[in-house]
């Protein structure tokens, strides 16, 4: 379940009728602000409440553990924008934290050390103009520079934000992430890379709804020309030529035979030892290489079934297994879409990382007992996959039909949703349709047995929702296949469902 609070009021809360919104939909991605999008009817007792620009609005994870209620902060942002439809419902954006060094500027400046204490020039000039909510404390930095120094200046009054990127993320990489003190204060960290990995499996069958993959040469850069410091005498840039066999590039000769020749010149200011450079120019042709493949996929995220297992989060490892596409290989997880009311529908993207796993990553795999070969993909082996992956997925539907052993057929499956919709039309009286989930909610005395419809206009599918006699339980929205576990279960719950309905 999740929650939404304004300045720690609870907006929205499918438990409570006053405080209920529309369609609340929650975009996170790696290096990005995050986005909180939702509609505020007039009958939310804080429809007046939230006050752009200034009021913290925050979404959090609910579990129930035992007799406790225990709650993951996801979002931390404020609204920057309002309009009003026909009915006088109040359609709210929220962007994320990190948005809030825009709020303030950096004044002229030179620069001359390392890269920590310039992170926290950066968030401690922030902090001397904002408001406390706003405030940060610099924690972590694991980013630095082969050299331990680096030279930074700027002559205009730039944002916050905008320097941070120019001058930290768009030269050194990495990136920015925040969050909570015990004492509620918050914390900003800058990391070299991504150091979690999920335990949760995204798998045929299971859990993964729709998969596809896709590679992209645009940006795929194959020779790398990298510069360091230009000479001040005589106005050329340090080259790597003197410890690169005569040669001023690096290359990926697999890559090369893919994409062909396609070279890319990176200028390293506060690179003096051609070393150095050649470092960061391999470095440099990795992620050029890299970033070429990721995977969409729609995803149930087990979590909501059992709080035992372990949430999807953002910038977090996940494995993706699928025999049918023989694909079975961590991504990280750059971008998550949750629409808040349907905690059933989980919307991600998985960005393909190929170079090697820090020691933390490794450790951490090891307890989940899963093993991470430490060592960078071939190019012509990721070609190969991705080839025999699309192959298979020119008919998504005839895969899954296909199917044997382990997995329910699609036919067998549909025919058994169809007996199911026999059955409880038989067996109970169909009370109506409503429009959504508030209305749902706001049905006044609603009787054990009670059923009513959830009909999305666009698709024509609708979603049958059951009274227990204590709250709404979702009844009829099936995946087009399971696994005979599911099926199996789903029989038992129909039969019990029946049995103390009849």
């Amino acid at each position: 379940m999740y929650q939404i609070t304004c300045d720690d009021e609870i907006l929205y809360d499918v438990r409570l009728k006053n405080r209920i919104v529309l369609s609340p939909v929650l975009n996170l991605e790696v290096g990005k602000n995050g986005t909180l999008s939702l509609t505020l009817p007039p009958q939310n007792d804080l429809y007046d409440r939230i006050e752009q620009q200034k009021s913290i609005i925050k979404v959090f994870q609910v579990d129930k553990i035992g007799n406790r209620n225990v709650k993951t902060e996801l979002f931390r942002g404020t609204a920057y924008s309002e309009k009003f439809d026909f009915w006088n419902r109040k359609q709210v954006e929220c962007e994320g934290e990190l948005s809030f060094f825009n709020d303030s500027i950096i004044r002229p400046y030179s620069y001359e050390g390392d890269v920590g204490p310039l992170f926290q020039k950066y968030v401690n000039e922030h902090n001397s103009v904002v408001d406390v909510n706003k405030q940060f404390t610099p924690r972590r930095c694991t980013v630095i520079d082969p050299n331990g120094y680096i030279t930074r200046a700027n002559i205009n009054y730039p944002s916050t934000k905008s320097e941070m990127n120019e001058k930290l993320l768009n030269i050194l990489g990495g990136h920015f992430e925040t969050g909570a003190n015990e004492d509620g204060t918050r914390w900003i960290d800058y990391l070299a890379e991504y150091e979690n990995s999920s335990s949760q499996i995204i798998e045929f069958g299971k859990n993964e709804l729709d998969l596809s993959q896709f590679i992209s040469s645009e940006d795929v850069k194959t020779r790398i020309v990298p510069l360091g410091k230009k000479d001040e005498q005589t106005g050329e840039y340090l080259t790597i030529k003197s410890v690169n066999n005569g040669l001023d590039y690096v290359q990926d000769n697999s890559a090369i035979s893919l994409f062909g020749v396609k070279e890319h010149q990176v200028v390293f200011n506060d690179v003096t030892l051609p070393e150095n450079l050649l470092t960061k120019g391999n470095q440099e042709l990795q992620n050029r290489i890299n970033k070429t493949i990721s995977i969409n996929v729609s995803a149930a995220d087990l979590h909501n079934l059992d709080v035992n297992i372990e949430a999807f989060h953002i910038g977090e490892y996940v494995r993706v297994l699928s025999k049918p596409h023989n694909l079975d290989r961590y991504f990280l997880l750059s971008k998550l879409s949750l629409a808040l009311d349907k905690p059933s529908e989980c919307k991600m993207t998985l960005g393909a990382v190929f170079k090697s796993f820090t020691q933390k990553q490794i450790e951490a795999e090891k307890k989940l007992n899963q093993t991470v070969e430490n060592n960078v993909v071939n190019v012509t082996e990721i070609k190969q996959n991705v080839q025999t992956l699309n192959n298979d997925m020119r008919d998504v539907k005839q895969v899954i039909q296909d199917v044997p052993g382990e997995y329910v057929k699609t036919t067998t499956f549909n025919n058994y949703k169809q007996q199911i919709n026999q059955k409880f039309d038989g067996v109970y009286t169909e009370k109506g349709i409503v429009s959504n989930v508030t209305d749902l909610a706001n049905i006044q005395n609603p009787t054990k047995g009670d059923i009513y419809k959830i009909i999305d206009s666009t698709t024509n599918q609708y979603t049958r929702y059951i009274y227990t006699g204590t709250a709404w339980e979702e009844l009829l929205n099936l995946n087009n296949y399971v696994d005979k576990t599911t099926f199996q279960a789903l029989e038992q719950r129909v039969q019990a469902l029946e049995g103390g309905n009849n």
